[in-house]
């Protein structure tokens, strides 16, 4: 337990020096299922928007404005064919690899840990944003992004747009830092046989698996989706893979979502949300009581573990090891504060000047039948370099101590053996 800034910023400070070493020995992560290429758009250099003439580039940038002065970030779906034309030929873009299961897998390999991601999309497009180390099924075996050969067509890109606390979008000056996913349609999940296939041979030595995305999957296919992937992680977990966490993202139509988390029971044993999508779930209820409704989730979708990462802190209730739960939550808060000042996934070498640290919501503590809340403060910057990939950057800082702790016990129990 830790109290003080100074209490925490040593904290932190102690993991910057163990998390080379725990990466090096990590186990593979399987990344799953969703994947795209990034358009990012920085609000401030976006001046056409503001402008435009066209009925329908007005409209959504007052959308985006709006969000903008109410501090939202979040996921949202526009129905407006032309735009993805009309922005390419008006707002500057920088091109970056998206997806939580690739934002993670990207995480991972620049920290030195493996991770393989479901990935179908072979494109030139996407391969040029894919990290050399990042690992891909091809065939029976798996092989380096860096010795992949592209083919085939690129699937839409999925449009990012930033803004920082303090600078000018439009007339707004944003008091929170923050990024508006846009999807001009409903692109679905990757679908790579060959991870498929391979993954659950993988299983047995692997640390964790993550999937993801199913906010993008059109309503009519959905149940067919949840059926084929869900299947994939319980043979994950069939063949003796100790977690399968799946992070959630931004429903519009809350039955979907609610559909999602009805099929992940005996699929999944984790399941991790940013804290607007926790609000969006259980609307109403305070941030002190986050822990009791947290455990009746994890209880009623048979889980071991619930997080919530916000802004400030992060909170997870376990059934596990809270001393190992305090690390992952640590090692997720390090490495996401780390590439909100870098602008890009980076090895942490140290809590940068002028980050804070504010007390939790909830204290730790046990939460009856088993169940214990672990929080912990971020170390907060006010004006962060970039927000984009911070909740995936998060997941992949918590998988990498879970999957490494899960991986120890099972040498345990095989020197016993």
């Amino acid at each position: 337990m830790h109290d003080s800034q100074a209490d925490w910023r040593a904290a932190y400070e102690g993991l910057v020096r163990r998390l080379p070493g725990m990466a090096r020995s990590a186990p593979l992560t399987l990344c799953g299922m969703s994947a795209c290429v990034d358009a990012r758009i920085n609000l401030s250099n976006a001046a056409a928007l503001w402008t435009a003439d066209d009925p329908d580039a007005a409209a959504f940038a007052s959308m985006l404005k709006d969000r903008v002065a109410r501090g939202v970030g979040g996921e949202v779906r526009v129905e407006w064919p032309a735009g993805p034309a009309w922005l390419a030929d008006h707002v500057p873009a920088r091109y970056a690899l998206g997806g939580v299961g690739p934002q993670a897998g990207w995480v991972l390999t620049t920290l030195g840990a493996p991770a393989i991601v479901n990935l179908s999309d072979r494109s030139a497009h996407m391969l040029a944003r894919l990290p050399g180390n990042l690992l891909l099924a091809e065939g029976e075996r798996t092989v380096r992004a860096r010795s992949v050969q592209h083919r085939g067509a690129r699937r839409p890109d999925i449009y990012i747009f930033e803004y920082t606390a303090g600078r000018v979008v439009g007339d707004c000056v944003p008091n929170r830092s923050s990024r508006i996913i846009v999807r001009f349609g409903d692109p679905g999940l990757e679908k790579d046989a060959a991870f498929e296939a391979l993954t659950p041979h993988l299983a047995p030595e692997a640390g964790t698996g993550l999937v993801a995305g199913f906010n993008c999957v059109p309503p009519a296919d959905l149940d067919d989706e949840l059926t084929r992937v869900f299947s994939l992680t319980r043979r994950w977990l069939d063949a003796g893979l100790s977690t399968v966490h799946l992070e959630m993202s931004t429903f519009e139509d809350a039955a979907l979502r609610d559909r999602v988390l009805d099929g992940t029971s005996g699929a999944v044993t984790s399941l991790g949300m940013s804290h607007s999508e926790m609000r969006d779930l259980a609307p109403g209820v305070a941030d002190a009581d986050l822990a009791e409704t947290m455990r009746t989730l994890g209880e009623r979708l048979g889980l071991d573990r619930v997080c919530v990462h916000a802004d400030h802190w992060a909170l997870t209730v376990t059934r596990r090891d809270a001393d190992v739960e305090r690390e992952a939550l640590m090692a997720g808060c390090l490495v996401a504060s780390t590439r909100s000042m870098a602008g890009q996934p980076a090895v942490p070498e140290g809590v940068a000047d002028g980050a804070t640290f504010h007390h939790p919501p909830v204290d730790d503590g046990p939460l009856g039948d088993g169940w214990t809340s672990v929080a912990v403060p971020s170390p907060y910057h006010p004006a962060p370099l970039t927000t984009l990939g911070l909740g995936d950057t998060f997941t992949a800082g918590c998988l990498l101590v879970l999957g490494s702790a899960g991986s120890a016990g099972r040498q345990r129990i095989r020197q016993r053996a």
